[in-house]
């Protein structure tokens, strides 16, 4: 027979066993799961799981169950992406806290230079208290701030633009708490049609052309994870780093693999403040054997003032550049400027001038 100390261990082994199995079967069957960018993607996220004629509870893109009064008057935003999106949903008057922010947006939302700075990236939990909104916007990666947030007694809701999808879910999001679904959908519908419209095209595209996109520095570039990789390919053009294993943001390629690639076209970022431009590769010898180089195909994302590789519906017009540039036949910049103030009249009600927005 087991003395009463085996007995106890066994005991204690077999909790801890169904303890790790639980975890395990939980891990398993979760509402979230990892896509290729290594982004959680949270199945329930966007769900209404209650609502009256007060308030309306959502889950957010942190998994997290939010309960939102109806009728917002006041928006307080510290991820800086979301200002776009509260605009493009009509209610930019609504921000009255606001970290970070550019000088387009005072363009579409003069109001936003009387908003109170409510932290850049992080929460000011004392300004946040003090201004007392309706809704608190945050990136749904700061769990802890959203919490903190929300032990306020502010509403918090995490959300996430990294993929297309993401981008979408949040402007589902946004569209249910903010009374304006019916907008929110608008927007959805136009980035899926003009999407949809480029996959089209580019299936029928036979000699595809290869491109790459910089980042910040050179020989910094986009992976198959990232939007502009992404881009490239609706675009109707093959991404010559679709198939970097890497965890980095703007992975390190080196010069020595982007001329194994030769890509036919080499695309600057214009989001992420390049110190360089396209002169710089030009009038650098070391690059002078590469196909882009000698045919003149560097070139920098548009716009200066509103960049168009921004993870949003204006990403629809990084693709038109791209295309543009690798396919002149199949958009012209006739055709491209009409893209261009289709957009701006669908998302901000007005045209802009190329100096208005850095073109």
């Amino acid at each position: 027979m087991c003395d009463t100390k085996t007995v106890k261990m066994n005991r204690v082994f077999a909790l801890i066993l169904t303890v790790m199995m639980v975890l395990a079967i939980s891990a398993g069957c979760g509402s979230g799961s990892a896509d290729n960018a290594g982004h959680q993607q949270i199945q329930d996220a966007g769900k209404i799981v209650a609502e009256n004629d007060g308030s309306i509870t959502v889950i957010d893109q942190a998994g997290r169950e939010v309960k939102v009064p109806k009728g917002v008057e006041s928006i307080a935003i510290s991820y800086r992406v979301v200002a776009r999106f509260v605009i493009t949903l009509g209610e930019g008057e609504k921000i009255k806290g606001i970290g970070k922010t550019e000088d387009f947006l005072y363009q579409i939302a003069p109001t936003l230079k009387d908003a109170v700075d409510v932290g850049k990236g992080v929460p000011d939990l004392e300004a946040l208290a003090e201004l007392d909104p309706d809704i608190y916007f945050h990136k749904a990666t700061d769990v802890d701030g959203l919490d903190r947030v929300e032990d306020l007694g502010i509403p918090a809701v995490g959300l996430s633009f990294e993929t297309p999808e993401e981008m979408k879910k949040a402007l589902t999001i946004m569209g249910a708490v903010l009374g304006k679904k019916e907008r929110a959908e608008e927007l959805i519908s136009y980035y899926d049609q003009r999407i949809g419209e480029d996959m089209q095209e580019a299936e029928t595209i036979n000699d595809k052309k290869s491109a790459i996109v910089m980042g910040s520095s050179v020989g910094k570039v986009a992976d198959g994870s990232m939007l502009q990789s992404n881009m490239i390919e609706y675009a109707g053009g093959i991404s010559s780093a679709a198939d970097m294993e890497t965890t980095e943001l703007w992975p390190t390629a080196g010069t020595e693999q982007i001329f194994k690639w030769d890509p036919d076209f080499i695309f600057i970022t214009g989001s992420e403040g390049a110190s360089y431009g396209p002169d710089d590769i030009y009038n650098d010898p070391a690059w002078a054997e590469l196909k882009a180089v000698k045919n003149k195909h560097v070139y920098v994302v548009p716009a200066e003032k509103d960049s168009w590789e921004f993870p949003g519906v204006v990403s629809v017009l990084g693709i038109d550049y791209m295309k543009s540039k690798m396919y002149p036949e199949l958009l012209s910049e006739e055709d491209l400027q009409k893209n261009i103030d289709a957009f701006y009249e669908l998302s901000y009600g007005r045209t802009f001038t190329a100096e208005e927005i850095g073109y």
